[in-house]
């Protein structure tokens, strides 16, 4: 008796990236991962490596790869140089970062591992400060949207309703993010040394609320545009033509600002929404 066993069609990933700058240990432990399963990363896109594309290999030996900031250290920064003109290959580099394919002898990796705990060190994050930071945020936050309620004008309430619909809105996604980075330091996945933080990996629960946080701040910039252009068509107030472009002011500012100083984090969500709705009631 003959079986026909069919083969399962193996094509190229390519995956979202939506780790965090104080994540790189956990986006390099990933794509190791994928590569144990016979997918070899050849190829990134965008400034913070937004996009990662893999490439099926599984008669190939499974590659290790190393992920250096650049403009971090200087001692990193010769490590770079170094290996540029060794036989390491670079599957990609930008102005912020280069990605190599490790090929190197044992020795040449317990070097390699030696600067990438110190780099895990320069990008994580200071406990104590950033708990203070974000609680004063978060507070500032909670009690302006309270007084924005309590003073809602008749006069303005269509407009109102949405800004107010905009700031719970960004408060809710980055509490998706901030709730998945809890998850994950209950989890065990966080790393602490000398007061600092950072993540060696991530559970698929945090992955979900991610990807899910990601969902929701594409969702509120696209309606916030679309919203904003059908108020500014149809609307007769000079007040809240003037809001409304101020507002969208003051996010880009902001944003532009935060995503230089926080880099790739979450936490930008809540600084655009503290500083729109503080700002709004000027």
């Amino acid at each position: 008796m003959r079986m026909n066993i069919k083969k399962k069609n193996y094509k190229n990933k390519i995956v979202y990236n939506n780790y965090q700058f104080y994540e790189n240990a956990a986006l390099t432990g990933f794509i190791k991962k994928q590569a144990t399963e016979g997918y070899s990363l050849c190829g990134t896109m965008g400034k913070f490596l937004n996009i990662l594309k893999f490439c099926y290999t599984k008669d190939e030996v499974p590659k290790s790869y190393a992920i250096f900031h650049k403009h971090l250290d200087k001692e990193i920064d010769e490590k770079i140089e170094n290996m540029k003109t060794c036989n390491d290959e670079i599957i990609s580099q930008n102005n912020l970062y280069i990605v190599f394919e490790n090929t190197s002898s044992e020795v040449s990796e317990m070097k390699l591992e030696t600067i990438e705990k110190k780099q895990n060190i320069l990008l994580s994050v200071p406990i104590k400060k950033s708990i203070a930071f974000v609680s004063m945020l978060f507070v500032v936050s909670v009690i302006s949207l309270v007084l924005k309620i309590l003073s809602v004008e008749d006069g303005n309430l269509h407009f109102n309703l949405l800004s107010l619909g905009l700031y719970l809105a960004l408060i809710i996604t980055f509490l998706f993010y901030f709730t998945g980075d809890i998850h994950d330091i209950i989890a065990g996945n966080a790393i602490y040394i000398d007061g600092k933080m950072y993540f060696s990996s991530r559970t698929k629960f945090k992955d979900i609320l991610f990807h899910i946080g990601d969902i929701l701040k594409f969702g509120i910039l696209l309606g916030s545009i679309c919203i904003s252009i059908m108020l500014l068509l149809n609307v007769k107030d000079e007040v809240i033509a003037i809001n409304i472009l101020r507002m969208w002011l003051i996010y880009c500012v902001i944003g532009y600002i935060s995503r230089i100083q926080f880099q790739r984090s979450y936490i930008s969500l809540l600084l655009i929404e503290t500083f729109l709705i503080t700002l709004s009631f000027l």
